[in-house]
């Protein structure tokens, strides 16, 4: 049986899907059922039905993820030995956008220090991209997935859009129901590098709406939000668990927000490195709730 197999079950057991699957492990969709047909084969049994939500797991399935997940943590506790007794050691540098830094230190970022004691986390925070290729950094939090030759990247998550508002602002200007009502509202823009970003363009799109603020900054850009200044375009996630604001709008035209972790194939290997790269994508798949 082979493990690639195992991995790719578990891969579209989480993504409900086998293109999402496909995304996570960076594989075309015809080779992960190729992968996944060859494992059902091998165990004699469906493990997926097909259903108008995605594919869903069959009893046998579920018994065979719960299994698998097995297998994979013990392989994981195997590969961080760091060959002594004292586990994985050494600094780990994350480069990860100006807003994701503070979002993944309140999320529970450093609880992988008290795993590891003798791992150290490095979080280098900006919106330009460092090179890892030429080691700036040894894993990276993106918006896009970095290709590069000696890469390797997985979806940790997609996310939708939406617009926030202080709820002193809603107050005194109303809740627009649809864009059509946003005539007449403040809305707080990313520029430069940040200006790209495809709920920037429809947001400054908008028929007569008022830019109160443009900054490259998205803390900037929400503490003006949370102070009552205008519309601040969000993933939901991060909107929904900042106290000083209210979900106005969830934009169903904008893409899904993709969240990538990028390493290379050289410093996938280090046990620290992986260790940290682990607890990310847990996070990424069970956030935690405010």
């Amino acid at each position: 049986m082979h493990w690639e197999h195992l991995q790719t079950l578990l891969a579209v057991a989480k993504g409900g899907t086998l293109a999402a699957a496909g995304v996570s492990l960076g594989l075309d969709r015809s080779t992960v059922s190729r992968r996944l047909s060859a494992l059902e084969d091998e165990l004699g049994t469906p493990l997926f039905a097909r259903t108008r939500d995605g594919l869903v797991l069959t009893p046998a399935g579920e018994r065979a993820r719960l299994t698998v997940e097995q297998m994979a943590e013990s392989a994981r506790g195997l590969s961080r030995l760091g060959g002594d007794d004292g586990g994985p050691e050494g600094v780990v540098r994350v480069a990860v956008t100006e807003a994701l830094a503070p979002y993944l230190v309140e999320q529970g970022l450093l609880e992988v220090t008290r795993q590891a004691p003798r791992v150290q986390v490095e979080l280098l925070a900006g919106n330009r991209r460092l090179d890892l290729e030429r080691d700036e950094a040894d894993l990276a939090v993106r918006l896009d997935p970095l290709t590069g030759a000696n890469l390797k990247a997985r979806c940790l998550a997609r996310m939708p859009m939406g617009l926030f508002a202080a709820p002193a602002y809603l107050r005194t200007r109303g809740v627009p129901t649809s864009a059509a009502n946003l005539a007449g509202h403040d809305v707080l823009l990313p520029s430069a590098e940040l200006a790209r970003l495809p709920e920037a363009r429809w947001l400054a799109a908008q028929k007569k709406v008022r830019v109160a603020l443009r900054s490259n900054s998205p803390l900037a850009l929400l503490a003006a939000a949370k102070a009552g200044h205008g519309l601040v375009a969000l993933t939901l996630p991060w909107g929904e668990r900042e106290p000083g604001l209210e979900r106005v709008l969830v934009l169903t035209r904008i893409p899904e927000r993709a969240v990538w972790l990028v390493t290379t194939a050289a410093a996938s290997k280090r046990p620290a490195v992986s260790l940290v790269a682990d607890h990310l994508a847990a996070h990424f798949l069970s956030p935690r709730r405010p």
